[in-house]
């Protein structure tokens, strides 16, 4: 099975040779705003359009899963990427957004809810592994444009669906996705994201 790389590419350096009859010119940062103006080889993803992609991965997930799961979709979040011996920023950040299914599987469906899903990835062009190194049931994906999704089962029967899109700015003095909304949590403060709902088909 194919295994992809957890962490963006690192930026690539362009060295730029100037005419000996030429000066070197130091060209100031010009950054808008609180944007960090350095980014990868590619385009940076605007935080608006990264937040569509995010949930067209998660929707693509579920598009061929019936019947359909209750689930819920946390705020997304934006990570800084660093790299280098001194941890330095590599001018770009990874935007993620995190769907907690609430539908109760019962093990017996897991390979039957992990079929669905693959149908779904391959349906949209993606290219579907099985995460390297995990002991836990789980599906990975990536989009021809260089984004991924991963669905996992955990232990408790909880169950995560994760996309992830980059590169998009790097924002420090705020949220690049608007706002943030609560997640919803149980009594005790931790996230709610233990399946409570019973369904004829997937519980059991």
């Amino acid at each position: 099975m194919i295994a992809f790389p957890s962490n963006p590419l690192p930026r690539r350096l362009a060295a730029v040779t100037a005419p000996v009859a030429l000066a070197f010119a130091l060209t100031a940062c010009s950054a808008v705003h609180d944007v960090v103006s350095s980014s990868p080889s590619t385009s940076l993803v605007p935080p608006e359009q990264a937040l569509l992609r995010l949930n067209a991965l998660l929707d693509d997930s579920l598009a061929q899963v019936r019947p359909r799961p209750q689930y819920w979709d946390a705020w997304p979040h934006s990570t800084e990427q660093s790299g280098g011996i001194d941890d330095h920023s590599l001018g770009y950040a990874t935007a993620t957004r995190d769907r907690y299914v609430m539908t109760k599987i019962s093990p017996a469906k897991y390979p039957t809810l992990l079929g669905m899903v693959e149908q779904g990835w391959k349906a949209k062009g993606y290219t579907v592994a099985t995460p390297a190194g995990s002991t836990l049931p789980s599906l990975t994906a990536r989009t021809p444009d260089g984004n991924s999704v991963t669905i996992t089962i955990y232990e408790f029967g909880n169950i995560d669906i994760s996309a992830a899109v980059s590169p998009i700015p790097v924002i420090r003095d705020r949220d690049p996705f608007g706002t943030p909304t609560p997640d919803p949590v149980m009594a005790n403060g931790n996230l709610d994201i233990i399946p409570k709902y019973d369904d004829p088909f997937w519980s059991n």
